[in-house]
């Protein structure tokens, strides 16, 4: 007869099993780590090392949300910085065309055909759009800033300038400019939209380490330029005043070119959209300083990125390696433990009757 008692085998058979139990746990826990690559698939798993990772997630969440707004920061100032330069572009040309017309008079319906398709091409720049946002519109970037641009010879704003213009003869060259230069102004009757002229503000982002910085000027007003000839030649925003330059010139009319008022009223004009050339230029310098501001966060915040993630990872990424050693080693523990349940279940209380 066996020496082995019927319950010492019988506990020995329960401790094998719970043993076995054990190493399946364990097998399944470290598939997951395998899986995932985590130690844990939440932070309580990670022991003390939990609240060190439950910050340094923190961390890493906060600082890649600055670093999101680094990037749509510079996609729009590149966009704005694009259309700007576009629209400076035809200011610059438009004003030396309207030097030259002021010699050659007979190129003055041309040119204003050309003016009035110039006039649909820079309101259609303001109304410049990344990814559903209108660059130019501020904070109500949901909407554009000119409404319907490819219309704006039939808006109200046009058709004002063009009456204004209209009675170049009657009213004389000072007093027409005076007049168009009212209507352009703040107050007058606006190519804008309603929300941008009552209340526009600057849209801006948090860069988290580079502070706040603004995205782009707003269609209705400068940014940081200063525009000269307020009140007599300019409406103080040089988007206005090139506006304004190119409404006027397309107004004019061939038979307006015999009248003593004509070249005085298209010296003014071009007076408007050279001050105007000038003052962009600034508001486009301006915007690439914050552009350099930008570049300058979005490195810090990704060599910031990186350094909390290694730490992060440090802490909560499992070694792969050495998952798969023990992975391996448990599996063949397992193999054990179930020969050696296979061994001890066949022994019986009938064996030692």
């Amino acid at each position: 007869m066996s020496t082995i008692s019927p319950a010492t085998d019988i506990g020995t058979l329960d401790q094998a099993i719970a043993g076995a139990q054990y190493v399946k746990q364990s097998i399944a826990a470290l598939t997951a780590e395998t899986a995932s690559g985590y130690l844990s698939q939440n932070f309580a798993g990670l022991g003390t090392n939990a609240a060190v990772a439950l910050n340094l997630s923190a961390a890493v969440s906060a600082n890649q949300a600055a670093l999101g707004n680094t990037t749509l920061a510079a996609n729009l100032q590149l966009v704005a910085q694009t259309a700007l330069g576009q629209i400076n572009k035809i200011a610059a040309s438009f004003a030396a065309q309207a030097s030259t017309a002021e010699t050659i008079t007979g190129s003055i319906s041309t040119l204003s055909q050309q003016a009035q398709d110039a006039l649909q091409q820079v309101a259609t720049l303001l109304d410049t759009q990344v990814g559903g946002v209108y660059v130019f519109a501020g904070q109500d970037s949901a909407d554009p800033p000119v409404p319907n641009p490819t219309a704006i010879t039939s808006s109200n704003f046009y058709t004002a300038i063009q009456t204004a213009v209209a009675g170049l003869a009657s009213n004389g060259a000072a007093a027409t400019t005076a007049s168009a230069l009212s209507i352009a102004s703040p107050g007058g009757t606006s190519p804008f939209s309603a929300t941008l002229e009552a209340s526009g503000q600057l849209a801006s982002v948090d860069l988290g380490v580079g502070g706040t910085v603004a995205l782009a000027p707003l269609a209705n007003a400068n940014a940081n330029a200063a525009s000269a000839g307020v009140g007599t030649t300019s409406t103080g925003s040089y988007t206005r005043d090139i506006l304004l330059g190119l409404a006027s010139l397309g107004s004019l009319t061939a038979a307006q070119t015999t009248d003593a008022n004509y070249l005085p009223f298209l010296q003014s004009v071009v007076t408007t959209l050279q001050g105007a050339v000038t003052a962009s230029s600034t508001d486009i310098g301006a915007l690439g300083d914050r552009q350099d501001q930008v570049s300058s966060a979005q490195s810090e915040i990704t060599a910031t990125d990186t350094a909390l993630t290694s730490q992060l990872s440090s802490v909560q990424d499992a070694d792969l390696t050495q998952v798969s050693a023990q992975l391996s080693q448990a599996q063949t523990q397992l193999q054990a433990s179930y020969q050696v349940i296979a061994s001890l279940s066949q022994l019986s209380l009938a064996k030692y009757i």
